[in-house]
């Protein structure tokens, strides 16, 4: 037999794969995880060379590259998980980087081992259970788990594989093939898989093995939209969530604006991103109480300009459709509001330049002074943040590696921070689809700026200016999610109309020296709309809907269909053979074969290597047994001699006879074994009570 030790190694590198990918999903770090995989790739080929090989120089490689591999885990991937806990990293995660690293080096030390004890390189299958079970909590999904069905199978059949090989190495196996080793072990893997998994199931619902993660239940986040109809206007929440899914805002108009057509109109600011969403900040947010003037029939509230650009400020009169609306709407950073002087009501501003009512509005019409936030860099002056809001305005979730990752490799070649803003709403334009209807986030329990740029790549508004906002922090650059409308309609008298399904989410970045620019990332919804992506999205929200947890069933049912299958072909062989058309001749001599069987069974003394009229005799001499038994056998018996040895040409007449007599013959065996045949007891048995009889 060839040694088949290779599939070994194959079994143990494709679990390790498989494992890897799970923690590089779990930490959203794939260069941690390639890295992994590398060096454990390198400890299974110094295992291999070391124990199965002849050369005595192939055995010094494999040596070296085993103290040399070592080494490498010490300096390069040691270091990441010391970063990780210095980072504040969650506890959850460091153990399964931790964990990640014992699996490294497990295949270092235990892969040398092969032959002086069973089944050495199966113990990384105990690393990659500890990897999936900290990593489902985290990222639980239906790829991980059906990534954790796979492993279960190549985790067994790696075991038993193994310590057949080993057993087979000693001597102990006899003569077997690879074929049949195989197979086996597949076998074995597939049944005990699908065994474990349906008793598992069953005492476990499947729902709990897809639950919320602990993260997600500690927050308590409700699916709450950016931006919400209420009966005649529109809301923007100080927490909103995304939860993806179809967004249905009406066409009500909201306002009319006269002065300018600027399109886009601010009214809340985020900084503070939660995983699922955003929340305002209650420094961002902080109301500042302006200077109250009054203007004839007017009252006039002013605030000093937040950051004095070298733009020029722009006027609007902004009349609301509904007089009862409690919203407020700026084309920038507002530094003035007028109103009729019969309005009682005192106007704030937020420190971000939003307009905001401590009370309900009774106006309907309001002029209003802001400095626009420009799209493109402006001139040059002094901007800064303070330490504090830069701090919070550059805060990045140490968890989304990935993002940050993909955030480094669209900007690589941009040098100032504003080329880096503009080459990430470029590329996010350019690669990711706006959809009115994104796949919904709920059932998948993983990050939301994740889903959207590495499974959904289409979004709407509040996705793009979220993934924005995080990738232009992840390479250093402070930036805030604000909410309002953006409205390019222009009616004949030349006011800009603003309606409910106008409303929109943006970013604001902050550039050191230059102040704050308009980031959109936010394509045209008609963008890509050629048939190779409409099966790209129908396949990835075909695999979104499959995230029941009652799914695994179908994997389960799988795995036996899988491991029965053998049994089943052979079965389906066998009965093929015993019902296919068979000759005329060949049915009667199948008669006469099965008829000895019988009687062999029976107690009989027959022979199969009598012929049929020595057989008949012999059945004929049997005490007891029924004579209507010995009738049908002699018939029986006839007839074979008849076709085997006279030439005779048997019709369909003498095939039904022929059944009939095997028929007749079974009932009067059954009677005979019924009364008068003695009980057959294994030999086993005999001398186990003959012992036992002794010793009483």
């Amino acid at each position: 037999m060839r040694k088949p030790f290779l599939i070994v190694y194959l079994a143990a590198i494709l679990l390790l794969l498989i494992a890897f990918w799970v923690v590089g999903m779990a930490t959203e770090s794939f260069q941690f995880a390639t890295s992994c995989f590398i060096w454990s790739l390198i400890g299974f080929v110094s295992s291999y060379l070391q124990t199965h090989t002849n050369s005595p120089v192939t055995q010094r490689t494999g040596l070296i590259l085993q103290f040399a591999g070592l080494l490498g885990v010490i300096l390069f991937l040691s270091p990441n998980w010391q970063l990780a806990t210095m980072v504040d990293i969650s506890g959850d995660l460091a153990w399964l980087m931790l964990i990640a690293l014992v699996a490294v080096i497990v295949t270092y030390l235990v892969g040398v081992q092969w032959g002086k004890f069973y089944a050495s390189i199966s113990f990384v299958v105990v690393p990659v259970l500890s990897i999936f079970g900290l990593s489902i909590p985290i990222v639980s999904s239906l790829g991980i788990v059906f990534s954790l069905i796979v492993s279960m199978v190549i985790g067994i059949f790696l075991v038993s594989m193994e310590s057949l090989l080993v057993r087979w190495q000693k001597g102990q196996l006899g003569q077997v093939t690879s074929g049949m080793l195989f197979s086996y072990c597949w076998r074995l893997a597939v049944t005990g898989s699908a065994m474990v998994l349906t008793i598992g199931l069953l005492l476990v619902p499947p729902a709990t093995l897809l639950q919320t993660p602990l993260i997600r239940k500690l927050s308590g986040l409700p699916n709450l939209p950016f931006v919400l109809f209420n009966r005649s206007s529109v809301e923007f929440p100080d927490l909103f969530t995304m939860p993806g899914g179809p967004i249905n805002l009406p066409d009500t108009e909201l306002f009319r604006v006269r002065g300018i057509t600027y399109p886009r109109w601010r009214v809340r600011t985020y900084a503070h991103y939660v995983g699922t969403g955003w929340r305002v900040s209650s420094d961002l947010d902080r109301t500042e109480f302006p200077n109250i003037r009054l203007k004839g029939k007017f009252v006039e509230f002013t605030w000093e300009p937040i950051n004095a650009t070298n733009s020029e400020p722009v006027k609007a009169l902004v009349s609301k459709v509904f007089p009862h609306s409690n919203l407020l709407i700026s084309p920038g950073e507002a530094v003035s509001l007028q109103t009729e002087i019969s309005v009682r009501e005192i106007i704030w501003r937020t420190k971000s330049g939003c307009l905001v009512s401590p009370s309900p509005i009774r106006f309907n019409n309001y002029l209003v002074t802001a400095y626009p936030i420009p799209e493109n860099l402006p001139a040059p002056y002094s901007a800064n943040l303070s330490p504090k809001e830069r701090r919070m305005l550059s805060y990045f979730p140490h968890y989304l590696h990935r993002v940050q990752e993909l955030a480094l490799q669209v900007t690589l070649n941009a040098e100032t921070p504003y080329e880096k803003a503009k080459s990430l709403e470029a590329f996010l334009r350019t690669n990711y689809r706006y959809s009115y209807s994104p796949p919904s986030i709920i059932g998948h329990y993983t990050d939301a700026v994740a889903f959207f740029l590495f499974e959904a790549k289409e979004g709407a508004c509040d996705w793009f200016a979220s993934a924005l906002a995080l990738m232009c922090r992840a390479v250093g650059i402070p930036t805030r999610v604000v909410t309002g409308f953006y409205s390019d309609e222009v009616d004949t008298d030349g006011s800009l109309v603003i309606r409910a399904n106008d409303a929109h989410a943006w970013v604001e970045a902050f550039i050191d020296g230059y102040g704050w620019i308009t980031l959109d990332a936010t394509p045209a919804s008609e963008r890509y709309r050629f048939r190779l992506w409409q099966v790209f999205q129908w396949m990835r929200r075909y695999w979104a809907s499959l995230s029941n947890p009652y799914i695994i069933w179908w994997f389960v049912a799988l795995l036996w269909v899988m491991g029965m299958a053998p049994t089943i072909w052979h079965l389906a062989i066998r009965t093929w053979e015993h019902c296919k058309p068979r000759p005329k001749w060949q049915v009667i001599t199948h008669c006469y074969l099965a008829a000895v069987k019988m009687a062999l069974k029976a107690g009989l003394n027959l022979n199969m290597n009598a012929t049929p009229w020595e057989n008949a005799e012999a059945c004929n001499q049997a005490p007891r047994f029924p004579i209507a038994g010995k009738k049908a056998f002699r018939e029986l018996a006839d007839l074979t001699v008849a076709i085997l040895y006279a030439g005779e040409e048997p019709n369909k007449a003498v095939t039904q006879k022929a059944k009939q007599l095997l028929k007749d013959f079974r009932n009067q065996v059954n009677l005979y074994r019924r009364w008068f045949a003695p009980p057959k007891l294994p030999s086993i048995w005999l001398k186990t009570i003959k012992e036992f009889w002794e010793q009483i």
